[in-house]
């Protein structure tokens, strides 16, 4: 899981062929570009290479991607067979970033060509219509293109702690500041998989379903984790001196305290 991807995804049908953004799923895939970094190369996948791309989900840590948490990964989803590999990888949504600091939406065009100087070579309801027309050849140009783009700025990030847009408003070219530099957040399920293979305590905060001790539904604790079963991961609570179920999808935060724990069964097999 050392691999770093950077995917974009073209789809077989348009929102308005589907009834709207809450059928995202039945988009279909025309065409996946991918680039890998450990193999610094691309490759563009068609609907019945799709399996490939899964394999390669399962030796990544890390995905970059515009727009990626809101469409790619929705339209992807249906096209994967363990859908728990998304819950082990870290994603970096360039457009995420870029809107939550703005406030308002803004295109990979106008990113790249104030960042790198550099157009899309299309939009994506040009490559609708070629796929329709069977010119997939184009498709995958087309796509691996904004693969491209999409690393470039990603790196220019990395390397400036900034990108580049130029705003409809007044048609001036703004900075927007970015974070890439500083690596990215393990995924919550990664981090608490480590702590117990490792026996490793782990500082939590977690929002809890109901405010039982009326200090605040957001909680800080101390945890050993014992086990981890689906979306919950049982570990020794060290406020509440016990056992306790925390919901994954409820933490907030994960810091590894660097202190090590021991349990029942380790100290068995220490006596044999």
């Amino acid at each position: 899981m050392n691999d770093t991807l950077v995917i974009d995804l073209e789809t077989k049908k348009s929102f308005a062929e589907v009834g709207g953004e809450r059928n995202i799923d039945q988009l279909g895939i025309s065409v996946a570009g991918v680039y890998s970094y450990d193999k610094d190369s691309f490759v563009a996948l068609e609907e019945h290479e799709l399996p490939q791309l899964e394999d390669m989900l399962h030796k990544t840590g890390h995905v970059i991607g515009f727009n990626i948490n809101h469409f790619d990964i929705p339209v992807l989803k249906p096209y994967v067979k363990n859908l728990g590999v998304f819950e082990k990888i870290a994603v970096t949504d360039l457009y995420e970033d870029a809107v939550n600091f703005l406030g308002h939406r803004v295109g990979l065009n106008a990113v790249s060509e104030a960042t790198l100087g550099q157009s899309k070579s299309g939009h994506g309801l040009e490559a609708l219509e070629w796929f329709r027309q069977g010119r997939v050849e184009e498709v995958k140009k087309y796509c691996l293109d904004d693969v491209r783009l999409t690393r470039d700025v990603y790196e220019y990030g990395k390397k400036h702690g900034h990108i580049l847009f130029r705003s409809f408003a007044d048609n001036k070219i703004h900075s927007v500041p970015v974070e890439w530099a500083k690596g990215y957040a393990k995924p919550s399920r990664v981090l608490l998989e480590e702590a117990l293979v490792n026996r490793k305590r782990l500082a939590i905060e977690y929002v809890s379903s109901e405010d039982h001790d009326g200090l605040g539904f957001k909680k800080a604790r101390l945890i050993d984790v014992y086990a981890i079963k689906g979306d919950e991961v049982e570990a020794y609570c060290h406020l509440r001196k016990s056992v306790r179920m925390f919901r994954i999808s409820r933490i907030l935060k994960i810091e590894p305290t660097g202190e090590s724990y021991i349990m029942a069964q380790d100290a068995q097999a220490a006596l044999f």
